[in-house]
């Protein structure tokens, strides 16, 4: 029963992994070359208003098809474990890289210093929709932030796993320690004290027979 268990758990993984990765690079083909007259068939997504909007949702699919690949290939075993967990990272990177730099540019391309094209859409979208400088900016800085940990994330979870390293384990022992060690005497304290009547009995010297 528990290999069975197993083996539908990577099932809807690899099955879901896979649709919502073809989903993305759909959806992303669809949004980068709208201006270009390039259509991937998801028409439903001409009509969002917002650039940035539809990126929010290509890195959403995207998102959810890499981790569930990214927990199949951690479940397998031996090489082919370390092999797929490894090239994924790697398509992982390779897609985050893009999300990273063009909330860095970003800031650039609001303070007038810089321009480039497809930065520049997404940019402009974002001032536009928050307005003021104080508002696009912090949205910038947590596009940073996020495109950072996503680009973090995936290469520590795949050092841990080509290298056998339970990361939640020692997260936990390392806290375990952390916590004060007055468990022990707190265990003592609740031990039951022997009565008066007892410790007289212990007390006195045994007579022999």
């Amino acid at each position: 029963m528990a290999v069975n268990k197993k083996r539908i758990i990577q099932g809807v993984l690899l099955t879901v992994g896979i649709v919502f990765n073809i989903w993305g690079l759909l959806t992303l083909v669809q949004t980068a070359g709208y201006d270009a007259g390039i259509s991937a068939g998801l028409t439903y997504m001409d009509g969002i208003e917002h650039v940035i909007h539809k990126y929010v949702i290509v890195v959403i699919l995207m998102m959810i098809g890499i981790l569930s690949l990214s927990n199949w290939a951690a479940q397998l075993s031996g090489k082919k474990r370390n092999v797929l967990s490894i090239i994924f990272c790697a398509y992982s990177t390779v897609l985050t890289i893009p999300l990273f730099l063009t909330f860095v540019l970003c800031f650039f391309v609001a303070g007038g210093v810089f321009s480039w094209d497809m930065v520049d859409v997404i940019c402009f979208d974002m001032i536009d929709i928050f307005g003021t400088p104080g508002a696009y900016y912090t949205i910038f800085a947590l596009g940073t932030l996020m495109g950072a940990v996503f680009l973090a994330v995936p290469i520590i979870s795949t050092y841990c796993t080509v290298k056998d390293i339970d990361m939640l384990g020692v997260i936990l022992t390392k806290l375990k320690i952390k916590k004060p060690a007055a468990s022990a005497t707190e265990e003592k304290k609740e031990e039951p004290s022997e009565s008066p009547e007892e410790q007289k009995k212990e007390d006195s010297p045994k007579t022999e027979d």
